[in-house]
């Protein structure tokens, strides 16, 4: 077997191995969400969004409504059921007007809108939830930018 080969199938072999770990690694981070900036909650409390801060390296004295965020959507269960990025904490307040919530989604106009999409079982809900852990630390969620 040449050297490029080998170097192929340990590449190859790589990423059958890895990718299920990083699924199965995949951190919560930021969207634990320890210090919420708001919770709302669903009239019957089946769905709540909560808008978290992400982390910045520098910030002037008052201006920590100015960072970017998520707005997490998470189920009966408390597993993430969607994320959505926000370029400033602050537009979740002052942008949009009211939460709506629909059978089939809540959204905030120009803020975000995300599906109400329940999970058929724990593997589902977990599942579910490790991508979109993976999908916020990629920055590959939808944004309240798309909607404007």
């Amino acid at each position: 077997m040449t050297r490029r080969a080998r170097r192929l199938r340990t590449l190859g072999l790589a990423m059958v191995v890895g990718a299920p770990l990083v699924v199965l690694l995949a951190p919560e981070g930021r969207l634990a969400c320890r210090e919420p900036y708001l919770t709302e909650a669903q009239p019957d409390g089946t769905w709540s969004v909560t808008v978290c801060g992400r982390p910045r390296l520098f910030a002037m004295p008052g201006g920590g409504s100015d960072a970017p965020g998520w707005i997490v959507l998470r189920d009966d269960h408390g597993a993430v059921r969607g994320v959505s990025s926000l370029a400033m904490l602050q537009l979740y307040g002052t942008v949009g007007g009211q939460t709506e919530w629909t059978t089939r989604s809540v959204s905030r106009s120009m803020v975000f809108d995300l599906p109400l999409d329940p999970a058929r079982g724990r593997i589902e809900r977990w599942w579910d939830e490790r991508i979109w852990r993976l999908r916020a630390l990629a920055n590959l969620t939808p944004s309240d930018e798309d909607l404007q």
